[in-house]
């Protein structure tokens, strides 16, 4: 079953998110702090049980909802299943950015249309 936290909760576990944030930070190409990135969006990480999946963001660019993230290796199906999860947390269109082979198959598997180089778009159904 996968459980959700966010910042607030107290069983976020910081230090493993940053971890893989540092891991991933060059396959998701951001180059902010961590901490400004926790701060700043709205961050969710993801469990499978007692497996930690990896952490989704949402933040604001343009007046866009985009998203990013990063999980742990190995754990795609996962990964989708949390990836579908967080599109029903928005009721508008949602963005992706991304060059990553791994990344974009995911988006494309759950909805994403390609709109323009590495530029990704969930349409939310009117």
């Amino acid at each position: 079953m996968i459980k959700v936290f966010i910042p607030d909760n107290y069983e976020f576990n910081y230090k493993q998110c940053k971890k893989l944030y540092k891991k991933n930070q060059k396959l998701i190409g951001d180059d902010q702090e961590f901490r400004d990135i926790v701060k700043n969006t709205f961050f969710y990480s993801f469990f499978d049980d007692d497996i930690f999946v990896g952490c989704i963001y949402c933040y604001y660019e343009n007046d866009k909802l985009f998203l990013n993230g990063f999980a742990n290796r190995h754990l795609h199906k996962q990964t989708l299943e949390c990836l579908k999860m967080s599109l029903d947390w928005f009721n508008c269109d949602i963005y992706a950015k991304s060059k990553n082979k791994t990344s974009i198959l995911c988006l494309l598997r759950c909805g994403f249309k390609k709109v323009s180089d590495n530029l990704y778009k969930y349409e939310r159904i009117k």
